[in-house]
């Protein structure tokens, strides 16, 4: 059998359905056409002529009763005037039929009306000047008029029975254009009937068949078939359903041993995990928890999972820290750091938490949509106890240190006491020199007690005007040291003349440092940092711009937190540089944030208040 494809039956179904159209049209607008010009021709041609004629005779029958007026009045009541307009309107009508000749014949008698008109006339102007005298002048007159508007009346009759036959053959034109319209008609009205008819159930009851077989794949009844046989691409798509639904009978019986081994090994790879993970769907319940989830909550597996989570948070404080958040209708905005202390076992444990939402589309749906929410506690005891660890050496370290610096002094003192014996030039330089590096020793011993007061809560401020110069001089050297290591350029770009800071010079210094550090160890050797410092409104702004892989913008609220690393960027420092610059600068009254893209580097802002002069 030939295959005709299913394309290609519907091009010759609507291009047949088309060429009816075309043919209707064409047939109609040639007929319509056909009686328009030949209606308009007979208007054009006939009834222009009948309606001089009309006026014709009007205006023969004024001046016939004018004359007669004139003829038998006195010489001093005749109106001429009215006779001459008459006149016109013959004459102006007599003009119109002449330029309207239409019907054969028509021509001669138009000129038999202009003699006889004009004879007429030439009878009357004799009787005007009393050429002919007698009754027979009169019947002279009589006899020129009947046989002018004789002639007027026999054009009359001429192009009536013209405007009568051509209405014949515009009634017999118009009735052969019905005719071959009804039949033109009648035969589009059958094929395009046999079409609506035939071709909507062949098309449609395929597409039923499959709608529901589909519906029977949906509710897993895979043993579904499609019966219809078609030759084009209906029956291909059967041939295809019923292929696909073979395979996943087969799929069904012989891949859920292997679907339930793999639903065992996630299960594994998530009970060893080292982060507490709580999974829950959408409706909040709990679908799944690890091991050291379960010893966190002090409940078993068989004791959490399928639990509602709202009810699950009032059990204890610990539950509701934990659980408060997801049992909200709408995703936690961000909030600052706090991580959650457990007991376990008579030891304080400490976790950081992280809501993640499951999100999928779904099979034949465009849209995603939201399938549950995903708990993740991750253990930060480790950084906790560094932290401390650090703070009691810093502050050990600090303290035991001030005694031997103080002893240093002391003695530097007594040797450059001239009681003691004098020195030469070269012994005082030595003193001085001492001096000096004890001087920074002190402060570098200062500095540390303060981080350690920073890192347990307890920050001395000397607030005092204090320029912007005076910060970055504090830092440039250092600054330019450490970038050189790395062939790093910095650039300092400083407004002038900026005003007094309100501000602690030592730790806002620090904070301008520990960016610029921060940028030097981000970014790629051979590029370039940029500070820049400038007056904004009633703050000072230190901006620091570095070239180094940038910041993604769902961590950049979170970049200022304690112990928080950007997923990605390597094992530098502990993640607390920048919440003690947060520190700093919120503690005096200023504010610190950052812009950032991936791959466009990252630039570190903060402002200070400006020094306002007491009055």
């Amino acid at each position: 059998m030939i295959r005709v494809s299913l394309k290609n039956r519907l091009s010759i179904g609507f291009g047949l359905l088309l060429l009816m159209v075309v043919l209707l049209w064409v047939t109609g607008a040639y007929f319509i056409y056909n009686l328009s010009n030949r209606s308009a021709a007979m208007l054009k041609e006939n009834y222009q002529t009948v309606e001089s004629t009309k006026f014709l005779i009007q205006s023969l029958d004024d001046l016939e009763n004018q004359q007669s007026y004139n003829l038998l009045s006195s010489a001093d009541s005749v109106d001429d005037s009215r006779y001459q307009s008459n006149l016109a309107v013959f004459r102006k009508n007599l003009e119109a039929v002449k330029n309207n000749i239409t019907e054969a014949g028509e021509a001669e008698m138009i000129r038999a009306l202009e003699n006889h008109f004009n004879r007429y006339l030439a009878v009357y102007a004799d009787l005007q000047n009393q050429e002919i005298t007698g009754p027979g002048a009169f019947r002279e007159l009589v006899a020129a008029y009947t046989a002018t508007r004789n002639q007027i009346v026999a054009l009359w009759t001429l192009n009536m029975d013209a405007i009568s036959h051509k209405n014949s053959l515009l009634k017999n034109t118009a009735h052969g254009a019905f005719v071959i319209m009804s039949v033109i008609g009648t035969f589009c009205f059958i094929i395009s009937a046999l079409f609506f008819i035939q071709y909507p159930g062949y098309i449609s009851k395929p597409i039923i068949q499959l709608t529901q077989g589909i519906k029977e794949i949906a509710n897993r009844n895979y043993e579904q078939r499609l019966q219809f046989k078609s030759h084009d691409e209906l029956g291909e798509l059967a041939q295809a359903f019923n292929m696909m639904a073979a395979k996943l009978d087969e799929y069904e019986h012989s891949n859920l041993s292997q679907l339930l081994f793999e639903k065992k090994r996630i299960d594994t790879i998530i009970n060893n995990m080292k982060d507490a993970i709580i999974g829950l769907d959408n409706s909040k319940h709990i679908i799944f928890s690890n091991a050291i989830a379960c010893k966190i909550l002090q409940m078993t597996p068989g004791e959490l999972v399928g639990r509602h989570a709202p009810e699950l948070a009032v059990r204890n404080e610990l539950s509701r820290q934990i659980l408060k958040e997801v049992c909200e209708e709408n995703h936690p905005a961000k909030k600052e750091f706090h991580p959650i202390k457990v007991e376990q076992e008579g030891t304080p444990g400490y976790y950081t938490q992280e809501i993640l939402d499951v999100v999928l589309t779904k099979t034949g749906e465009e849209s995603p949509v939201n399938v549950g929410r995903v708990i993740i506690l991750k253990n930060i005891t480790h950084f906790f106890e560094q932290a401390e660890a650090k703070t009691n050496f810093i502050a050990t370290i600090s303290h035991e240190l001030k005694t031997p610096i103080a002893s240093l002094r002391l003695n530097l003192k007594l040797l450059d006491d001239p009681r003691i014996g004098e020195l030469n030039e070269e012994q005082k330089n030595i003193i001085q020199a001492l001096k000096e590096e004890t001087r920074k020793m002190a402060g570098i011993t200062s500095e540390l007690l303060d981080l350690a007061q920073v890192e347990t809560g307890n920050i001395p401020l000397n607030l005092q005007p204090v320029l912007p110069t005076e910060i970055i001089q504090y830092v440039k050297n250092p600054a330019l040291n450490q970038a050189r290591e790395k062939h790093i350029s910095i650039d300092f770009l400083v407004d002038e003349p900026l005003p007094y800071l309100h501000c602690d010079s030592e730790k806002t210094a620090w904070v301008l440092l520990n960016l610029v550090n921060n940028a030097i160890q981000y970014s790629p050797e051979n590029t370039q940092i940029q500070v820049e410092v400038k007056a904004v409104n009633q703050t000072v702004r230190f901006m620091v711009r570095d070239s180094g892989p940038g910041i993604e913008e769902q961590y950049l609220q979170q970049i200022f937190e304690k112990f928080f690393r950007v997923p990605g960027s390597g094992p530098k420092g502990t993640g607390l540089g920048l919440a003690i610059s947060k520190e700093f600068i919120t503690k005096q009254f200023g504010d610190i944030w950052v812009e950032s893209e991936p791959g466009q580097g990252s630039r570190f802002y903060f402002s200070m208040p400006v020094y306002k002069t007491p009055f």
